[in-house]
């Protein structure tokens, strides 16, 4: 098998249909014969689901973050590249309090609901001068301030609203934030235990009942490893630019149970931990406590940042290029990671 480490700086998020179609061709496709191209846009309909009883008794979430920037190294090259081109406009990672490295993510409560939520900064616009981190920081930032300031209810349609506003803050923003980012957003309906749900892109989530994934989003993509994702471009309109609207957001709305447990992340995440793995860590929550959710966390977001800079794993985002493209290779995939691990939990 190639080495998936070889292209791991190629497989960057697009920012255009033309860039994106140059990589493929002029890149990876000489490799293989056969390529097929991914697509999947699911419903923007809410679906609730039945299938789980509902709980008679208010429950909450205990939540835990964990994560990492996954491209430590990568920084060290381009801090030693910036000493020696003074002049380039190629901007560092910038660490912030509420992400890693581009990822970033919020935690919320309202009267009624317990809010969680990542976003992923589309790394591509470095190579532009700008901070991939601002805009996805922003938006989660801006979905916070919105929640605490109780200006939303909560049904099937809530997060799409979420981030429609989160959005249209940005937008309004005096700084003119430029960039794009992927988004899901999961909230607790503490009274009711449904769990509703909104996810643009390729970050998620999934809920693990009894050692088993019950429910999961769904991944949102235009082309292999191009996401849907929220985006302010520059004043130079340039059509092959991608845009997705909030409307586009997957969103679904169903049943929990005392004892499931949420797993929200990153790309990072998903492409370089297989399901099996997730349900390993966490069979390891015997009770689920704070503490126990925490180290559970930590080793979701450990094993995902080893898996993605092993170039022997035969990761999941491997797995996906070989059905998409039709490319034999292997290794993780380099990345932020961002783990949001969430119980729940009975209300006393």
């Amino acid at each position: 098998m190639q080495s998936l480490a070889i292209y791991a700086r190629l497989f960057t998020r697009a920012l255009s249909g033309t860039e994106a179609e140059n990589f493929l061709y002029n890149g990876l496709l000489r490799l293989s014969t056969s390529a097929s191209v991914h697509n999947s846009q699911g419903s923007n309909r809410p679906a609730v689901s039945s299938s789980s009883p509902t709980i008679t008794r208010a429950v909450h979430l205990v939540t835990a973050t964990s994560g990492y920037s996954g491209h430590d190294d990568d920084d060290e090259d381009e801090k030693e590249h910036l000493k020696k081109k003074t002049n380039s406009s190629k901007i560092q990672r910038t660490n912030r309090a509420n992400g890693f490295g581009d990822d970033a993510f919020f935690i919320a409560k309202s009267r009624i609901g317990d809010f969680l939520g990542v976003a992923d900064g589309v790394g591509g616009w470095r190579e532009y001068g700008v901070d991939p981190s601002l805009f996805s920081s922003s938006l989660m930032a801006a979905c916070k301030s919105l929640v605490d300031n109780k200006l939303l209810d909560l049904n099937p349609l809530t997060l799409k609203e979420l981030l429609s506003k989160g959005y249209k803050q940005l937008l309004e923003d005096k700084q003119c934030i430029i960039g794009s980012s992927t988004a899901c957003i999961v909230a607790l309906h503490r009274e009711k235990s449904i769990l509703h749900t909104a996810n643009l892109g390729d970050s998620g989530f999934v809920v693990i009942r009894k050692n088993i994934i019950v429910h999961r989003s769904q991944e949102q993509q235009h082309y292999f490893n191009s996401p849907f994702q929220l985006a302010i471009h520059p004043t130079i309109k340039d059509p092959n630019l991608i845009a997705d609207s909030p409307d586009a957001a997957s969103v679904t709305s169903f049943n929990v149970e005392e004892n499931d447990f949420i797993l929200i992340g990153t790309d990072g995440v998903w492409d370089n931990l297989p399901d099996s793995t997730v349900i390993e860590e966490v069979k390891k929550i015997k009770e689920p406590t704070l503490d126990n959710i925490q180290l559970a966390a930590h080793a979701l977001a450990k094993r995902a940042l080893d898996n993605g800079h092993d170039p022997n794993f035969y990761s999941p985002f491997a797995k996906s290029a070989r059905r998409s493209l039709g490319i034999n290779i292997c290794g993780g995939k380099p990345d932020d990671v961002t783990v949001l691990l969430a119980a729940v939990t009975s209300t006393s």
